[in-house]
C-alpha cells in the first residue's frame, strides 16, 4: 500500500472516532415543561421548601425525588451518570457529606442546588402577594 494512502486511512479513521466519541458524550437536550407541569413542579418545589425548615433530611429526600420526576419529563436520562446534571450530583454529593450526614449545612447546600434545577425549569418561585390589612380595634 501507498503511504499517503495509509495516512488517508488512519486520518478517516480518527476523524470517525472522534465524531462517535462526541456524539456519545453529548449530553441530552431538556424539552421545555408543559405548562400544567410547570404549575404541578411549581407546588412541589414550594411544599418541599416549606417542609425543610421542619424536617431538613426528609425535604432533601422530597427534592431528590421532585427534581428526578421533573428531569424525566424533559427528557434527561439518568441512567447513565455521565447525562446525570451537574448540580443533581452536587445536591447528592452535599447531602450525602459529612456535613449533610450530620447537621443541616449540607442539606442546606443541596437544596440550593436543587432549586437551581427547579428554577430552570419552573422559573422562579412565583411570590404570593401578601395583602395587608389594618387592624381593626
Amino acid at each position: 500500500m501507498d503511504q499517503n494512502v495509509v495516512i488517508l486511512i488512519v486520518a478517516i479513521l480518527i476523524l470517525l472516532g472522534t465524531g462517535i466519541a462526541v456524539v456519545l458524550n453529548r449530553r441530552p437536550r431538556l424539552r421545555p415543561l408543559p405548562a400544567e407541569s410547570v404549575e404541578r413542579f411549581s407546588r412541589s418545589w414550594q411544599a418541599v421548601e416549606s417542609r425543610f425548615i421542619d424536617d431538613p433530611r426528609a425535604a432533601v429526600q422530597e427534592a431528590d425525588r421532585v427534581v428526578v420526576m421533573m428531569l424525566t419529563e424533559r427528557g434527561a436520562t439518568m441512567h447513565d451518570e455521565r447525562h446525570v446534571p451537574d448540580d443533581l450530583r452536587s445536591a447528592r454529593a452535599a447531602a450525602a457529606s459529612d456535613e449533610g450526614r450530620q447537621g443541616t449545612e449540607g442539606l442546606r447546600k443541596a437544596m440550593l442546588h436543587y432549586k437551581r434545577i427547579v428554577v430552570a425549569a419552573v422559573g422562579s418561585p412565583k411570590k404570593e402577594k401578601e395583602t395587608s390589612r389594618r387592624e381593626v380595634a
